[in-house]
């Protein structure tokens, strides 16, 4: 249990989130270390990740029960609610479907940059939401970060090599 800040700063207890991972790559998996590292605030209950390695591995980092580490999202999107939210960590052209189907569920979404690789695919997921009344935040993790940036070249008269922050 932690305590959050309610409006008109009042402080409140509130017990961890309980969090869904799709997609155990480099970023479900940075997340969902934060998780295990804030137990108090925190919880990782399921994870859907096609590689078995990967998935194996955070389901025995989090003590995940194999019925709860499966292959596919749509698996644990078939069940109905298991957890408070989910972390959409899947390659970008596999955003839309899981935020269309867990908003629909009544999750509250993690969703990795970019939002989908078209705006049609961007307005299906903010139709989603917005229709179940759940909260949608988009990951830009690397936004700011040395990593995240890459030299560009320029010309003597700029003053030598600059920094490029792509967009988001």
């Amino acid at each position: 249990m932690y305590l959050a800040t309610a409006p008109y700063g009042k402080i409140i207890p509130m017990a961890p989130v309980s969090l869904i991972v799709v997609g155990a790559g480099q970023r479900g998996t940075g997340y969902a270390r934060w998780a295990r590292r804030h137990p108090e605030r925190a919880t990782v209950v399921a994870v859907a990740e096609p590689s078995p390695a990967r998935r194996a591995r955070l389901a025995a980092e989090h003590g995940i029960t194999p019925q709860n580490a499966v292959t596919d999202w749509t698996e644990l999107a078939g069940r109905g609610k298991l957890a408070d939210a989910v972390l959409i960590c899947t390659q970008d052209r596999m955003h839309a479907g899981p935020a269309e189907a867990f908003a629909a569920l009544g999750y509250h979404i993690l969703l990795e940059k970019p939002m989908a690789p078209d705006e049609a695919g961007c307005r299906r997921i903010v139709a989603a939401v917005e229709k179940a009344g759940v909260m949608l935040a988009v990951g830009h993790v690397m936004r700011y970060t040395a990593s995240g940036t890459r030299p560009i070249p320029t010309s003597a008269a700029t003053g030598g090599a600059a920094t490029w922050r792509p967009p988001c």
